[in-house]
Order: structure tokens, then sequence, then C-alpha cells
């Protein structure tokens, strides 16, 4: 292996890193007060630095290497040889197909930190490339082409626990659910009992050195996006169970994430009388504190999970019933003073209730019943105690906290007007109805809830994100393809079908709904010119010919003073 064939992947990967993403940060990725709203460029150049740290590992391995060859024994030679070609075949792999084939050698051959570059690698190569067209480009090309052998390779390196760090755990997960997202249709039927039941087990089972939280909640949002694109638009059966599975997480990982902060904060640890050592108290206080955000990542991985699959339930009596009994849970989690972030989420799951609940049929039991005329509670909504809930969200939205930044309290305080907004616009008929309508009155009290925001997916159609539904469908849809969703937006009809308004009585077979994908050349001719300005001031050839015309106008100035001068 050369030392040119090194430089020159390590170049290609500085070079990927740069253009990609620049080109994230010029796509509006919309999800409105989405804390993470740079998630997509972080991660990819979380995996870029992956890549560039394990080659120059390798490199200097191999520059060592070089070195003892002459000196090596004969007894030795074997290995040095098999290490050889372990580095020439991570130089080597760039497809799909190769890198699959490469994490079944054994770890003789292909060590654990060339697995974890190779699962990296493997994961910026899926997402980077709709699956679609890579297939279609390598459709008689059987050394490239992706079928369901290479996928399957990859779900039994998974259910047999193949990996041995958190890295290499992270990136085979990542890598076999945006494989199997890419062409659900295709690779579809390999998402057996067994893959669903490893992956649930993951879930449920403590954390250890492998499974920390930190990869607990990914597992979780991976599980989410794959029950998403999977059931989205066929039979929702056993998603219930999902929901409640997710709901018990939340409740556990909340419990044991607020115990340990109010620990925390009154100075209650264990053996903490007996510490005399300010050094060693301030590191067992940093652990704790660590330990409280990683418990909370899973909290809120899983309600943002229980938000999302509630999408997937069809509109009815059976719906209401979770629903209402998800509000008796997640209202005491939303009224949280010690964790901002699990209040958020459960929040935007209420948002998500408020907008998915059938009112239709509460309202004809109120009607039957007689009407409570009680203004502190309210019959036809999720939740009874209506003006409690009020009270909850009014209270965080204008909590102080020493601990809150400004930006962060803003951030905060947008959330729960929002889930305010929601919850007052959806209890409200005429209201709702007008929303449900999608007339323009509708479409101003919707944009009341969030702060519309758009998806570019050609010159002139975009996908606007202004309803609690899609926002945490986008959510998933992001952890899943990262800085590769536009891509798979653009070019895969399964994925940008979930980003789809589900129909309503008044939208039922007609064009009314406010995300339709396909004839959406948008009406909004102030919002699509303000969109195009934004995207033209960060283009860069309008950049450059705005730059010539002043460099011009500068020099016409300079010629016109020189004349005047003589």
């Amino acid at each position: 292996m050369s030392k040119s064939l090194l430089r020159n992947k390590r170049e290609g990967i500085l070079s990927n890193s740069s253009s990609r993403a620049q080109s994230a940060s010029r796509t509006p990725m919309a999800d409105s007060d989405d804390e993470d709203g740079d998630y997509e460029e972080n991660d990819l150049l979380r995996i870029e630095e992956i890549l560039r740290e394990k080659l120059s590992n390798l490199h200097q391995q191999e520059m060592g290497e070089v070195a003892k060859e002459d000196r090596i024994s004969a007894g030795d030679r074997r290995q040095h040889e098999a290490h050889i070609l372990n580095n020439k075949r991570i130089q080597e792999n760039s497809n799909i197909k190769d890198i699959i084939t490469s994490l079944t050698f054994s770890r003789t051959d292909i060590s654990s930190q060339s697995r974890e570059l190779l699962l990296a690698q493997l994961y910026k190569t899926i997402v980077s490339k709709p699956l679609v067209i890579y297939n279609e480009e390598n459709a008689g090309n059987r050394n490239n082409y992706v079928d369901e052998e290479v996928v399957l390779k990859l779900i039994n390196q998974f259910t047999s626990g193949n990996y041995r760090s958190e890295i290499e755990f992270l990136y085979m997960y990542r890598s076999l659910i945006a494989l199997l997202c890419s062409d659900i249709e295709e690779f579809g039927n390999l998402i057996s009992n067994d893959l669903t039941s490893h992956i649930e087990h993951l879930i449920t089972e403590p954390t250890n050195s492998i499974v920390t939280a930190e990869n607990k909640a990914s597992v979780i949002q991976g599980f989410t996006a794959l029950s998403l694109i999977l059931y989205h638009g066929s039979s929702t059966f056993g998603v219930d169970d999902r929901i409640n599975m997710l709901m018990d997480v939340a409740e556990g990982y909340s419990a044991s994430a607020t115990t340990l902060q109010r620990e925390v904060d009154t100075g209650d640890r264990e053996h903490a009388t007996f510490i005399t050592d300010k050094n060693l108290d301030k590191r067992l206080v940093n652990e704790a504190t660590a330990k409280v955000v990683a418990e909370a990542s899973v909290a809120v991985a899983a309600l943002q999970g229980v938000a999302c699959l509630l999408t997937l339930m069809k509109k009815g009596e059976y719906a209401n019933e979770i629903q209402e009994d998800l509000m008796l849970k997640l209202v005491p989690l939303l009224d949280n003073d010690e964790n901002r972030d699990i209040a958020r989420a459960a929040g935007r799951a209420i948002g998500v209730i408020y907008e998915l609940y059938d009112y239709s049929k509460a309202e004809k039991d109120s009607e039957e019943f007689g009407d409570n005329d009680d203004p502190d509670y309210n019959v036809n909504s999720p939740y009874y105690e209506q003006e409690s809930l009020k009270s909850i969200l009014s209270r965080l939205l204008n909590l102080s906290s020493k601990k809150v930044s400004k930006k962060d309290k803003k951030d905060v305080s947008s959330v729960f007007r929002s889930i305010l907004n929601t919850v007052e616009l959806y209890t409200d008929k005429d209201k709702r109805e007008q929303v449900y309508k999608g007339s323009p009155e509708g479409i101003e009290l919707a944009n009341s809830i969030s702060d519309s925001s758009f998806i570019k997916l050609s010159k002139y159609k975009l996908l606007r994100i202004n309803s609690w539904y899609l926002a945490v469908r986008l959510r998933q849809l992001k952890w899943c393809f990262s800085f590769g969703l536009h891509s798979q937006l653009v070019a895969n009809d399964s994925i940008r079908d979930v980003l789809q308004e589900p129909e309503n009585e008044y939208s039922y077979g007609s064009n009314v709904g406010r995300a339709n994908i396909e004839d959406m050349l948008y009406d909004d001719h102030q919002a699509l010119n303000e969109y195009m300005d934004q995207k033209h001031a960060t283009d860069e050839k309008s950049r450059n010919e705005r730059r010539k015309k002043e460099r011009l106008a500068k020099l016409d100035d300079q010629l016109e003073q020189l004349e005047l001068g003589t």
C-alpha cells in the first residue's frame, strides 16, 4: 500500500467533509424550536474526525511496520502480512458491499480499530447517496450491487453481537437502520421478529460498557425511525405495544435522572459525609451530573419515540383511549422543574396528541351526556383537567433559572408557548376546523403553533413544516439519514411520503393538505421569495457574481475620479 494511496484517501475525506458540511448548512432542515439544528453538520464532522483519526493511526502503524520489516522474525511474518493485508482492505474498501463483506472476517484479519473505521465509512457511504440511486447505477455490477444477501450479512453481524466498543456498536447499528430504511420495499421482509426482539432487548435491558446510556438513546431513535418507515401507509398492528414500551422506558429513566439531579443539587451524595477532598467531591459531582444528562437523554429519546409512533395510529376511539392514558403519564413528566429537556420532550408528545385526537367522537359523547360548563374541566379533549394543564405550561413558559442562558431560556419559552397555543387551538372547535380545512385563517392559526420552516425539494417545490406531526417525524428521519436526508427526500418516494400530512374529513380525496409534497408549487409567494433570497445569499455562484459587480463598480468609480483630477 503506497503513501500516495493513503494520502489520497485522507484528502478525499477532507474534501468531502468540506463540501458536504457546507451543503448541509445551506439546506433548511426544518424543525422549529429544534435545539439540535446543526445536528447533521456536527454528525458529519464527527464521522470525519473518526475517519481521520483511524487513518492517521493506521498510517503511523504502517510506517513503524515498514521500518521493522527487515528485522521481523520468520515466526511473526505471517501475522505481519495479515496486518498489511488488513490495512490494505481498509484503504481500498469504498463500496457498501465490500465493507460489509470485510466485517465478516475474523478480528485477526480485521482488527477492532479497523472495524470502527470501516463502520464509520459504511454509514457515511450509505447516507451520502440514496440506495435506490446507488443500486440503479450498479444494476449490472455484481461486485457493487446491494441485495438482500448483503443486508442479511450486516443484520447477522448485529444480532450476533459482533461489536466490542461503543463506536463499533453505534455505527454498526446506524448503518443497519439507514440501510434498511433506504429501501424499505426491497428489504422490509428482512426485518424479522428476531431483529426487532434484539433491538427491544437492548432498549429495555440495563446499560453496559458498550450499550451506554448515550447509545441506548440512539437505539431508541433507530427503533423509532425503522418503525415509522416500516409501518407508514400500512397496518399499525403492534404499534400500540411499542408506544407503551417506550413510555415505560421514559418514565423509568426520567425518575432516575430527576432523583439523581435533586441529590446533586442538595449535596446528598453517597458517602458525601466522609469526603474531605474537594477535588474528589468535585469529580463525584461531575460524574453524577454526566449520569443525569445521559439518563435524561434516554428518557428524551423515548418520549420523542412515543410522539412519533403516535402519528402512525389511525384516528378513532381506540387511538383516543391510548392518547388519554398517555396524557396521565405525560403531564407529570411535563411538570418537571429539574430537567427542561424531559419537560420539552413530554410537551412535544402532548402537542402531537392534541393535533391527532379525534374530537368528533368526544363531541358526540358531550352532546349525549350534556355539556360541561365548568371552565376548569373539558370533556372534549385528551386531558380532562384542561386548566391545570394550561397552568403548568404557563408556569414553565415564565420559569426563570440562573442555570439557563438567555438563548436557552428563549428556546425553552418558545417550545412551551407553542404547546400552549396548540392546546388552546385544538380545543376550540371553530379554530380547529379552519386548520383542518387549510383555509388562509387556518394556516395562520397553524403558524401560531410554531414558526413555519421549509425543506427545498426542487427549484420551486418546498415542503412546509408547521405541525407537530411533521416535526416529530422529521426529527427521526434526521437521526437516520443525518446529512444525507435532503438527498433521500428528493430521490426516495418512500421517505418523502413519510412527510405528508394525514388526511382528515375536509382534505380526504382532495389536494387541500398543508404539506402536499407532489403538488407543492407553493402559493405563498412572499415566503417563497424570502426563502429563495436567503438561498441565493449563500449560493457560491451568486456570491461570486455579486463580488464581480462590486469590483467593476469600484473600478468605474476610480476611473471617474481620475478623469475629474485631470
